[in-house]
Formats: C-alpha cells, sequence, structure tokens
C-alpha cells in the first residue's frame, strides 16, 4: 500500500512540474509597441523578438487616417558602440503599413531606430530607443 502511495505522489509531483513549465510566463514573448510623432504624422513602430526580428510601422495623419507614403525606411544605430548598420527599406503592407524584414543587429544592448518617411510634404523622420535582448 506504501509502494502505490509514493508513486502517485511522484506521478502528481511530475505532472505539476510539467504543467507549471508549460504555464510559466516567459520573459519578451510579445512584440514591443511603441509610438511617436512628427509634425505630419503619428507613428507606431512594433519590434518582433526583442528586437532582431521584424519590424512594422503603421503611419497615420494627425486625425488618425493612415498614410500613403513614397517610401519608409528603417535606420538602426547604436550609438553608445559607434554601430551604425545598413537602412533597411520597410515594404507596403497595406494603407499606412509598412514592415522591415530583415535586421542583423550584431549584437543586445541599447539601439536607436530612427524611421524615415518620405511623403508628399517631404522627408520626416522619427527616433525610437529599442533594447535588444539576446
Amino acid at each position: 500500500m506504501r509502494r502505490r502511495g509514493a508513486w502517485a505522489a511522484v506521478c502528481v509531483a511530475v505532472l505539476a512540474g510539467a504543467a507549471l513549465w508549460l504555464l510559466w510566463p516567459r520573459g519578451g514573448s510579445g512584440p514591443t509597441v511603441l509610438r511617436n510623432g512628427t509634425e505630419h504624422y503619428r507613428v507606431r513602430l512594433t519590434v518582433e523578438r526583442s528586437g532582431t526580428g521584424p519590424v512594422t510601422v503603421d503611419v497615420a495623419d494627425l486625425r488618425g487616417r493612415p498614410v500613403t507614403l513614397r517610401s519608409v525606411t528603417v535606420e538602426p544605430v547604436m550609438t553608445n558602440m559607434g554601430h551604425a548598420l545598413e537602412p533597411v527599406p520597410a515594404v507596403a503592407q497595406g494603407p499606412g503599413r509598412y514592415r522591415a524584414e530583415r535586421l542583423a543587429l550584431p549584437m543586445g544592448g541599447a539601439w536607436a531606430f530612427t524611421v524615415l518617411m518620405n511623403g508628399p510634404g517631404g522627408t520626416d523622420r522619427v527616433t525610437f530607443p529599442v533594447l535588444v535582448t539576446g
């Protein structure tokens, strides 16, 4: 009888441990969403996977309507380390939505993503601080 009780306790402990592992919150599991603006636009930057994945830029006018731009570019810079990477063009995904796929950041740390928006009134730029972990 003691043996059966011991096995039951072991099974319950293993199942509880597995459930805890599956349900434990994972850090950085969701995208980072940042907002900023310029004289002409409201800009939302969504960074996937802690800065190493795709970046989505949503651009709206000051009334909140999506804006179609000639081009959108993301420029990653790590000023503390002197890293300035090649600008990454963002491809239009729909009205006011642009996506830059390949940001190959060489290291984690404090980065600045400058978004250049070329529209009918010229070029606007806005910078977002991004902390890359991992």
